[in-house]
């Protein structure tokens, strides 16, 4: 809390300016909002990572109380990712005009998150889509105006940054695995093979070969959430 508020009062920000914002119990809140509010302002990568550092326990307390409630069985971390990655790339949305702006905001974006999430394990069976979808799935391209042709640009790229940054972590994440676990993990996820194909390969049982990479994914996972909460944005993230 004290870096972001540091970071605001930098840039002449203060959490009295938001209705409800001098109120101790949403301080907090109100200090997310008003970083989100300056990110969406100047698309500030430090502004960014201390809304995430402050903001990333009340997120993942969201995520894990919905899951829950849906008794659903997915990984709290990936959900969390998918969040934040989409919280990032769509600044331009976000209003903020009162001190749980960002509350409300992102609870929006979990809850799309996790929906995702339990769309694509649905295997098999057709994904019920609303109006507006089905029209973003069969508009044509030469059909956008340049207003939303400008804005898909710039969403593009900010998505792209967004993902070179998951990458980066994924990266040093995966350097930080063991080098068995590095091989298994490059055997199943780059060249595609089976774990029977690996455990051939490497003369270990099928199993072993699964719960290496299980474990390897969480590791990797694991890092890059954390990571995500306290990197600094002044240096690097160590691949050792």
């Amino acid at each position: 809390m004290e870096r972001a508020e540091r970071l605001l009062v930098e840039r002449g920000r203060t959490v009295g300016e938001l209705p409800g914002g001098e109120v101790p119990l949403m301080r907090s809140a109100a200090l997310a909002t008003l970083l989100m509010d300056e990110f969406r302002k100047a698309g500030d990568d430090c502004v960014f990572e201390a809304l995430v550092l402050l903001a990333r326990p009340q997120l993942l307390a969201r995520i894990r109380q919905k899951l829950r409630t849906l008794g659903a069985s997915f990984d709290a971390a990936e959900v969390l990712q998918d969040a934040i990655i989409n919280v990032y790339r769509y600044p331009a949305k976000f209003d903020a005009q009162r001190a749980g702006a960002f509350a409300a905001w992102s609870t929006t974006i979990v809850d799309n998150a996790i929906r995702r999430q339990m769309r694509q394990r649905k295997v098999g069976v057709p994904m019920s889509l609303t109006p507006s979808e089905v029209l973003e799935q069969h508009a044509s391209a030469s059909a956008l105006s340049p207003d939303q042709e400008a804005e898909d640009h710039e969403e593009g790229e900010r998505t792209a940054n967004a993902f070179a940054i998951v990458l980066q972590l994924y990266a040093a994440a995966f350097e930080m695995l063991s080098p068995h676990e590095r091989e298994v993990l490059r055997l199943v996820e780059v060249e595609g093979l089976r774990y029977a194909e690996v455990a051939v390969r490497t003369q270990k049982r099928a199993e072993a070969i699964k719960m290496v990479v299980f474990r390897a994914r969480r590791r990797i996972h694991d890092r890059i959430a954390a990571w995500l909460g306290t990197a600094s944005c002044r240096e690097p993230v160590a691949a050792a």
